[in-house]
């Protein structure tokens, strides 16, 4: 399927698989039930135990399409209904799942987040340079620290299967998101779809070719390499995907400041050692939030409003069970201290 018959052709009918899927119990709440968290994040370390547990109709689309397990087709009585027409078939001809005559088995990962759809690769898809990989905390981060309110307009830097936008479509009145990675704008392009979010678009493009300015940039940069690992290649080929493409940061910080509309503001997730240089010098009021132990290496969420009187200001968090992720509380406290 191309995004050209995605986008012109197939979107309502996209609309109604997702749909279909909610009913079947595709849902952050039946999620919550059937693994005992609905933190995206957190299920990898779950999903093997899950796999010994039997399936039920409940939890087949579940088991489906977060457990990557084989489903019987009698198992999915929500998505052979046919009203008027079976949701399986429209995913069969999707090619989001497969049938080998006796089981069905997802092609790709359908995640329940919050009252949307996100796809992304399988946990056991092959590690190849374009997987479009699990969500992991950061993405949690950077959706969480987003202040509350309604732009006009939202760009997503690199932005992947565009969890933040998914997270938070209420956020802005047009959203659009831009990645490298072709697989990662089209299960972008395909979650929106599924989840019924039409003011989302996304385009394949570095993202040094961000177009019109935004009142909202945000960005889940990616892991640059530490010091010294150009010696030993062989340490990071398992996450490759996360990697940074050579001359990333140099390009993106331009771009990002120039993406930003007047008395707009960007929020970015990133490495520390790549947050606290770059803002350090740069003008506005810049807030960076460390969520990191000493011990480890650092992580960060930054706030930059660079129209805003000068201020920088760094603080560290502790998360906690009941406060998991860095929340625009943070940035207040921060600049409070």
């Amino acid at each position: 399927m191309t995004d050209l018959e995605l986008d012109s052709q197939a979107r309502p009918a996209l609309a109604r698989i997702g749909a279909a899927l909610r009913a079947s119990g595709l849902t952050s709440r039946a999620l919550a039930a059937w693994a005992g968290t609905g933190r995206l994040a957190a299920l990898p370390a779950r999903l093997a135990a899950m796999a010994l547990s039997p399936i039920t109709p409940a939890s087949a689309g579940l088991a489906l399409f977060v457990g990557g397990a084989a489903v019987a087709r009698d198992q999915l009585r929500v998505l052979t209904a046919s009203q008027p027409r079976p949701a399986l078939d429209d995913l069969l001809a999707h090619q989001l799942i497969e049938d080998d005559g006796r089981c069905l088995r997802a092609r790709v990962a359908i995640l329940p987040l919050g009252q949307a759809l996100l796809v992304c690769d399988r946990l056991d898809a092959p590690i190849e340079r374009d997987l479009v990989c699990w969500p992991d905390d950061s993405s949690h981060h950077l959706a969480t620290a987003i202040p509350p309110g309604r732009r006009a307009d939202w760009l997503d830097l690199g932005c992947g299967s565009a969890f933040a936008p998914l997270a938070r479509p209420d956020l802005a009145m047009r959203i659009a998101g831009i990645d490298i990675n072709e697989r990662a704008v089209h299960y972008a392009r395909l979650g929106a779809a599924l989840s019924g979010i039409a003011h989302f678009s996304a385009t394949a493009a570095d993202v040094a070719a961000a177009g019109e300015a935004a009142d909202l940039v945000t960005c889940n940069a990616p892991i640059p390499d530490p010091p010294g690992a150009e010696r030993f290649p062989h340490a990071t080929i398992a996450e490759v995907w996360r990697r940074a493409e050579p001359g990333f940061f140099e390009r993106m910080w331009p771009a990002v400041r120039r993406a930003v509309r007047p008395g707009g503001a960007t929020v970015v997730h990133g490495a520390t050692d790549t947050l606290l240089p770059a803002l350090a010098d740069a003008a506005g009021e810049r807030v960076i939030v460390i969520y990191t132990p000493d011990a480890v290496r650092g992580f960060a969420v930054a706030w930059w409003r660079p129209d805003a009187p000068d201020r920088f200001a760094v603080a560290r968090r502790t998360l906690t069970p009941d406060r998991p992720h860095i929340d625009p509380r943070d940035r207040a406290d921060a600049l409070e201290h």
